[in-house]
C-alpha cells in the first residue's frame, strides 16, 4: 500500500492538452468566443472530452467554461460537439464575482459554510441538532 488515495495514483489525464494549447495559440483566451471540438460519437464521449478539456485548462493555468448541459451540442449529422471558452484566471474570478455579487452563499460550493454536525454520535445515539 502506498498510503495514497487511489485517485491520486492514476496517471494525469493530458489528452486535451493539445486542444487547449491550440485554442491559446489561436487567440481564444479572453475573447469570449467559443472554441468548438467536433466529431464525438456519443453524448458520453463528448462529456468525457469536456472533462478532459476542463482538466487540461486547469493544468495549464487558465479558466475554462464548459458545462455538460449547455456546451455539448448535437450536430445535424448525429455526432456531438463540445463548445468551451477560455479566460485568464483573473477573468474567471471576475466572472464568478459578477454572477454571485461577491456573496459566497450563492456559489455552487460555499467554502466558508460550516459543515453540519452529525445527527448521530459514534455510539448511535441521536444528538440534539
Amino acid at each position: 500500500m502506498s498510503g495514497r488515495h487511489p485517485a491520486g495514483m492514476r496517471p494525469r489525464d493530458e489528452a486535451a492538452h493539445p486542444v487547449i494549447k491550440h485554442a491559446i495559440e489561436q487567440g481564444y483566451v479572453g475573447t469570449g468566443q467559443p472554441y468548438v471540438v467536433k466529431g464525438f460519437a456519443s453524448h458520453e464521449a463528448a462529456d468525457q472530452g469536456r472533462r478532459s478539456i476542463n482538466n487540461a485548462a486547469r493544468h495549464l493555468g487558465i479558466s475554462c467554461s464548459s458545462r455538460a448541459a449547455d456546451h455539448i451540442i448535437e450536430a445535424p449529422d448525429g455526432t456531438f460537439e463540445v463548445h468551451f471558452r477560455l479566460y485568464p484566471k483573473s477573468g474567471g474570478r471576475a466572472y464568478v464575482r459578477q454572477q454571485t455579487g461577491g456573496d459566497p452563499t450563492k456559489l455552487a460550493y460555499n467554502p466558508f459554510k460550516r459543515a453540519e454536525r452529525p445527527a448521530v454520535d459514534d455510539s448511535g445515539h441521536s444528538q440534539a441538532i
